[in-house]
């Protein structure tokens, strides 16, 4: 979709340039000119995307249980996730990626949370593979993402609710029984506001593999929670996929061992903004490209 804005930039900037050597227009303005209507008629059909989509999903009624999730809208929200990043200035890495599982194999991701751009940067990294989120209802009623959320076949989760959240999860986990497509879900909860490295798992979101028999690709993220006070500046998000537990474990496995493990991966391979010793990181000091050494095992407290 990117490329396809940027042919459309091209196109409008190839016209106006012609149209400045058919005038006789003298060098370098005709370069300037056409430069700088390259940028203009970018930033147009970029603001065109954005609207067209507005609009559209003006009429998408989210009150509408979606049964099976759309292929179509998870597109669109996928390329609209790669131009948001690219604007954004994000750079996604990714290490370990070669232990996910084939592309058309049904899993659960888990991963810590530490900001808004992590479910931005895991549907960028992983978006070979058809993959829906467990979500907090709130983000369902933000403009436009929420109508295409909800077309995409994401999931509201009413966190106070137990009996309500017992739906949602096996919602998810019927989708993945079913190969409709893979679940992502935070397990802390909600997102880390505090400083501590990782909030205290929600077994239950581990339910979703043990009532679907799935594997569970862990992902430790790193980096996001600092992409908001760097915005335009660049920012680079960490994703390391640290196992994929295979669906026989996860049958050896309840729900608490498949937390525990999951935890502790998790906490062994995040940075969370601080340096060995735990002080916080300052993200100016973050060189782009300069491999961090190897941290020290910590010990998650008791």
């Amino acid at each position: 979709m990117l490329l396809i804005l940027t042919l459309l930039g091209i196109i409008s900037a190839a016209v106006s340039y012609i149209v400045c050597r058919w005038y006789a227009l003298p060098l370098p303005w005709n370069f300037l000119v056409a430069i700088g209507l390259l940028l203009a008629g970018i930033i147009l059909w970029e603001v065109i995307y954005w609207v067209v989509l507005y609009l559209w999903s003006l009429f998408i009624n989210k009150k509408k249980e979606v049964t099976k999730p759309s292929k179509f809208y998870k597109w669109i929200f996928t390329e609209s996730t790669r131009i948001g990043l690219f604007f954004l200035n994000v750079h996604v890495h990714v290490e370990g990626a070669e232990k996910l599982p084939k592309p058309g194999t049904r899993f659960l991701v888990v991963a810590n949370h530490l900001s808004n751009y992590d479910p931005m940067s895991v549907i960028y990294a992983l978006r070979k593979h058809m993959l829906v989120f467990v979500s907090k209802p709130e983000n369902f009623n933000i403009p436009l993402t929420g109508a295409m959320m909800h077309k995409s076949g994401f999931m509201a989760i009413d966190r106070d609710h137990v009996k309500n959240a017992l739906v949602t999860i096996n919602k998810a986990a019927g989708y993945i029984k079913d190969d409709l497509t893979s679940v992502f879900i935070f397990p802390e909860g909600t997102r880390n506001r505090t400083q501590k490295p990782l909030l205290e798992f929600k077994n239950g979101a581990f339910k979703i593999a043990t009532k679907a028999n799935c594997p569970v690709v862990i992902i430790a993220i790193s980096g996001t929670e600092f992409v908001k006070k760097r915005i335009p500046r660049r920012s680079d998000v960490y994703l390391k996929i640290v196992d994929v537990v295979p669906a026989e474990k996860v049958k050896e496995l309840n729900t608490a061992g498949l937390s525990e493990h999951a935890f502790k991966l998790i906490y062994e391979n995040i940075t969370h903004g601080k340096d060995e010793n735990g002080n916080p990181i300052d993200p100016e000091a973050i060189i782009p490209g300069v491999k961090k050494e190897e941290k020290k095992e910590e010990k998650t407290e008791e």
